[in-house]
């Protein structure tokens, strides 16, 4: 009966036929093993900068080194739409709606106009990675997402553009959880959910193949996977925009508003929150029919205890950026807000 208990063999882990064991690790750990055994990936650090550069099948990245210790951030620049460019409502209306087309056609995408160069900026943020189990797979999706986000964005503004292939990667079916307990769940997604449920008090109202939607006071939350386990996003979203979405200059209007930072106007020597600056994770855009979507991004993996660390910072990263929308509503005129009880048909 003790042959029950002998030790496991261990299993390799290969990449590029190069032998990576588990790869737990952290996003910035990552990277830097990455560096060293995938001759896809070129790395470089500018003297003094907080910044590493690297070039992924022809794709610039950059990370920054600050937000991959506890988190995880790539992005890259769409030169071609600027928002500085733009010399017309028209043309300011068109380049806003890039960043909608793009989020929409590849969740999980984040994309703001570069406060200096009002260059297109697309990345994939989380607000929590910690240590993950195969962190290079996670990586290898987000890589993909980016890829895919750019492609769209060439797509809409009409350039020449070649999507991104699909990529291959292991995926482990079950065995997901937020650290507590045994219990284990199919995907990323459902353990969120249920971290949400133990620590946020929410609670469940339905279920369906995409998504989870949880329930919290007045705010219901959408936790939505995307086709791969490892991935999900947990999401809000109102219809009070809805009367703005399709007139230019009010669009505009407001989306020059979630543009720059929003404050409690009782705490005005709070930091405040700015949805679309370059350090935040945050992913603002608005569906075809008018929605606005406010969510956050997060990876989880099998095996990780510290998923729940990295749902935590998501969670809370998501809780705030509910708090300061709160703010921003009121503060609207009714004609770019309106309650969905009073709203202009």
């Amino acid at each position: 009966m003790f042959g029950l208990f002998k030790k496991k063999a261990p299993e390799p882990h290969l990449r590029k036929e190069i032998e990576v064991g588990e790869f737990r690790n952290g996003a910035l750990g990552a990277w830097i093993n990455l560096g060293k055994v995938d001759p896809g990936l070129k790395f470089r650090q500018e003297d003094e900068e907080a910044m590493l550069y690297a070039e992924y099948r022809g794709l610039p990245i950059t990370m920054d080194l600050v937000q991959n210790i506890s988190g995880f951030g790539i992005e890259t620049t769409v030169p071609e739409c600027s928002l500085l460019r733009a010399a017309t409502v028209a043309e300011k209306a068109f380049a806003y709606r890039c960043i909608d087309h793009v989020c929409f056609k590849v969740p999980g995408v984040r994309g703001y106009f570069h406060p200096e160069s009002g260059d297109l900026v697309l990345g994939v943020k989380c607000a929590g990675f910690e240590e993950q189990f195969r962190a290079d797979t996670l990586i290898d999706l987000a890589l993909f997402m980016l890829e895919d986000a750019v492609f769209e964005a060439r797509t809409y503004l009409g350039l020449p553009a070649e999507p991104a292939e699909r990529i291959k990667v292991e995926q482990w079916s079950g065995g997901y959880h937020f650290g507590e307990g045994l219990r284990t769940y199919p995907g990323a997604r459902d353990a969120f959910a249920a971290y949400m449920e133990k620590h946020q008090g929410c609670e469940e109202i339905s279920r369906d193949g995409d998504s989870v939607l949880l329930q919290s006071g007045p705010v219901q939350y959408e936790v939505r996977g995307f086709g791969w386990p490892s991935g999900f996003m947990v999401q809000v979203a109102t219809r009070g925009f809805k009367h703005v979405y399709r007139d230019d200059e009010r669009y505009v209007r407001v989306q020059e508003r979630l543009s720059e930072v929003i404050r409690n106007p009782d705490r005005p020597d709070e930091a405040g929150r700015n949805y679309r600056g370059p350090l935040s994770s945050s992913i603002l855009y608005f569906q075809p029919d008018g929605t606005l979507v406010l969510g956050q991004y997060g990876f989880g993996n099998t095996r990780t205890d510290a998923n729940q660390q990295a749902f935590e910072r998501i969670a809370t990263a998501h809780m705030v950026d509910v708090y300061y929308m709160t703010y921003l509503a009121e503060e609207l005129p009714e004609e770019l807000y309106s309650d969905e009880r009073n709203r202009p048909n």
